[in-house]
C-alpha cells in the first residue's frame, strides 16, 4: 500500500519504540482501504524515516484492542480497534532491487 499520513513515532511508558501509520490499499472501480498498522522497535525506526505516498510492502497480523471513547453526552461506549501489528516490511524501491539482483545473478 501507500503511505497517506505521516508516520507517528513515540516511545511508550515502558521505553518501547512504535511508531503508527496508515496504509491505502488501492482496488478496483477507484476505491482504496485504509489500514491502520503499528510497527515496533527496529520496524518504527524504520517507518519513522518513510514518507507520505511512498509504495511499501508489509507482513504483520491483524490484532484487535477496546478502548472507551467519550461521547458528547458525557457517557462512554467501548469500541474495538483494528489495526496490522508489522513483523516485516519493505519498500518498493528495495523489491525492485531485489528482483534486478535476483535475475541478474
Amino acid at each position: 500500500g501507500y503511505i497517506c499520513k505521516p508516520p507517528m513515532y513515540r516511545t511508550t511508558p515502558f521505553k518501547r519504540e512504535i511508531c503508527d501509520l496508515l496504509l491505502a490499499v488501492n482496488r478496483a472501480y477507484n476505491k482504496s482501504d485504509y489500514i491502520p498498522c503499528i510497527a515496533w522497535g527496529r520496524n518504527a525506526r524504520f517507518v519513522n524515516t518513510l514518507s507520505v505516498g511512498e509504495h511499501i510492502t508489509l507482513w504483520g497480523r491483524i490484532q484487535s484492542r477496546q478502548y472507551n471513547k467519550a461521547l458528547d453526552d458525557g457517557s462512554q461506549e467501548t469500541r474495538t480497534a483494528y489495526e496490522v501489528s508489522v513483523s516485516r516490511l519493505v519498500t518498493e524501491e528495495e523489491r525492485v532491487i531485489d528482483y534486478a539482483v535476483a535475475q541478474n545473478g
